[in-house]
């Protein structure tokens, strides 16, 4: 069965990256959840998606120049009427209120357009603390990043984001130590074979973003083992 991992949360239905979108995709049927993470400027890890606060809150500024303090009384909730103010999480509150589901956790380190050095080691610890590593796969688009993980000695599950045209990615993964691949929805349409040589080489393939009703029948037909989508209930229900 292809599983259903949510795209920042049930980001169709709720503010993106919230405590409030991941409740709302353990309720829609969600395997597990797809979030983001970068760190403020006093080293506490936050989960929000772009680099800077300006998009989904009611702040500006770049993320790292932020303090925690300053992150944490910002609005996440901006433009969701039917919602009421959704703070930006710290990854410990988001391990903390999903710690007692089931759902699978696909933390983003988003680590590609700020270095934010250490990010990869602080998210393996916490992820250790909380005794949560049989559920969690890191990704990133920085790859280097991937590979410094598993020469620290962390164990944990990665998968490598990617939306360029990659050769041989099934062969590219498994020299960053990897276990999945995270390519774009259109390079599984557009090499044909990724699947199956991905599962030859035993990573996981894990697509992102499929919202259409025609891309998640197509991407369960080539068998990929999990699709990112910002809408889990019309995904879990098409599936079934």
């Amino acid at each position: 069965m292809v599983k259903v991992w949510a795209h920042r949360g049930a980001s169709g239905d709720a503010p993106e990256n919230t405590l409030a979108a991941f409740r709302r995709a353990a309720e829609l049927g969600a395997d597990g959840v797809e979030f983001d993470v970068q760190l403020s400027r006093d080293g506490e890890i936050v989960v929000i998606h772009d680099e800077t606060v300006d998009r989904t809150t009611n702040g500006c500024g770049q993320v790292v120049d932020l303090t925690w303090e300053e992150l944490s009384r910002l609005d996440a909730a901006v433009g969701w009427d039917d919602f009421a103010p959704q703070p930006i999480p710290s990854l410990r509150q988001v391990l903390e209120a999903l710690a007692a589901t089931e759902l699978d956790l696909n933390i983003e380190l988003k680590d590609s357009v700020v270095p934010y050095p250490g990010l990869g080691d602080k998210v393996s610890r916490l992820i250790d603390e909380f005794d949560l590593g049989h559920r969690v796969t890191l990704s990133s688009f920085n790859h280097c990043s991937l590979a410094r993980l598993r020469q620290s000695g962390s164990m944990l599950r990665t998968g490598v984001l990617f939306t360029d045209i990659l050769y041989q990615p099934w062969a590219y993964a498994p020299q960053l130590w990897a276990t999945a691949l995270h390519p774009e929805l259109h390079y599984v349409d557009y090499v044909l074979d990724l699947v199956q040589e991905a599962h030859l080489s035993h990573l996981e393939v894990n697509v992102w973003t499929v919202n259409q009703p025609a891309e998640i029948e197509r991407m369960a037909a080539r068998g990929v083992d999990a699709i990112i989508t910002d809408h889990p209930g019309r995904a879990r229900a098409l599936l079934r």
